[in-house]
């Protein structure tokens, strides 16, 4: 699933085509650029239609205000995105390099682990589009064969009033952009919880070993200690030490690739939510309405749940490191030993904390924000009342 992922995202132009090709990476370019330009336009004529319904005296359709933000989140993901591709090259990089590669059959095993739950991420994650992308279709053809005179819910510069051209109206409204809108938004999404994933699968790994570090000393004499007997504990010490590093490089650099996107996004999708939970209260239960509005919440809280679970992982771990030295059978070693694993667990002692701007990214982000959610859908409920 993880290559599907970065496939979603090179097709969708979100990352950049590395290739030897030369034509076909000037392509790949000029691709991005125009689909940039193309979300611009489609988020516009959202909020055109919005607009021209607010100047109409309508009421406001809030789904087409929910995906508005929504489509309004993606364009600032996406320039995020294209500002910091030497970031991202690096993350890539890092994951890439053998620092990061399996050296026993339980690294192997961290790794695995980790890539499942990070495979089932991405699967529920499509999945749910493709149920919600059903119901949107479903709704806005249901909407018309109900009312005549029911409009696509988007700003289009063409009559939509005879059939052929409202079918094609929703399919460009639907089908024309789930692969941007959708798909691909969802995958930065997937992207930033499978970097945090990767790094919570070497903090664990740095941890096992940690603890395990002295079991293997070789033979101990006397009055010698495990590091005398056995000089490659140096070197292996230094390698984890600097195993750490790269995961808080890698940490810093999803930061500075992803960071004013996800704030972004943190506010747009609490926002989001609790309209959400709005539209639901006022529809019926068994309506199609109900089940697009809620496939499209699920999807809301799934974005924000991936974030914040995965990014306390990685600060859960790393606050962890430490123990698992003090777990280890350091009493064998050396006072010259014992003092390299203080200067380590000096730097170990603050954790590797995931963050936007000022906000961490944790399940305590993730409390508050369904507790603002619900107290925006709280002022929307008694306004409207």
């Amino acid at each position: 699933m993880d290559e599907l992922r970065l496939k979603v995202m090179v097709w969708s132009g979100i990352y950049k085509l590395h290739t030897k090709n030369r034509f076909l990476g000037i392509c790949h370019d000029v691709y991005r650029v125009l689909m940039i330009l193309y979300m611009s336009i489609y988020t516009v004529q959202h909020f055109v239609f919005i607009y021209m319904n607010v100047t109409r005296g309508d009421a406001i359709n809030w789904q087409v205000a929910v995906f508005s933000i929504g489509m309004l989140n993606m364009v600032v993901k996406g320039i995020t995105i294209y500002m910091h591709p030497e970031s991202i090259d690096e993350i890539h990089d890092l994951i890439k390099d053998p620092m990061f590669a399996a050296t026993c059959k339980e690294d192997e095993d961290i790794i695995k682990k980790n890539e499942y739950h990070i495979g089932l991420f991405i699967k529920i994650t499509y999945v749910t589009l493709t149920v919600c992308l059903f119901f949107w279709v479903a709704s806005i053809i249901v909407t018309r064969l109900v009312d005549d005179t029911a409009m696509p819910p988007s700003y289009f510069p063409f009559a939509t009033n005879p059939w052929p051209q409202y079918i094609i109206a929703t399919f460009v409204e639907t089908v024309g952009s789930v692969l941007w809108f959708g798909y691909g938004h969802f995958s930065i999404d997937c992207s930033v919880a499978c970097y945090y994933g990767r790094a919570t699968a070497q903090l664990r790994i740095i941890r096992y070993h940690l603890e395990h570090f002295f079991d293997n000393g070789g033979a101990q004499g006397r009055f010698q200690y495990k590091d005398v007997v056995d000089r490659s504990l140096d070197e292996k010490f230094v390698y984890y030490v600097q195993c750490y590093q790269y995961v808080n490089r890698m940490i810093d650099n999803v930061s500075d690739a992803f960071n004013w996107g996800i704030a972004f996004h943190l506010c747009i999708v609490t926002t989001g939510m609790g309209m959400c939970v709005f539209i639901i209260s006022t529809r019926d239960i068994f309506s199609l309405d109900m089940l697009f509005t809620v496939t499209i919440f699920v999807l809301l809280l799934l974005q924000n749940f991936m974030y914040c679970y995965c990014g306390d992982l990685v600060k859960s771990e790393s606050d962890q490191v430490c123990t698992s030295m003090y777990f280890s059978d350091w009493t064998a070693v050396s006072p010259r030993f014992r003092r390299k694993m203080l200067i380590a667990m000096t730097r170990w002692a603050r954790p590797i904390e995931p963050r936007v701007t000022i906000v961490p990214i944790s399940l305590t982000t993730f409390a508050s924000i369904l507790r603002f959610s619900y107290t925006l859908y709280t002022m929307m409920k008694t306004r409207t009342m």
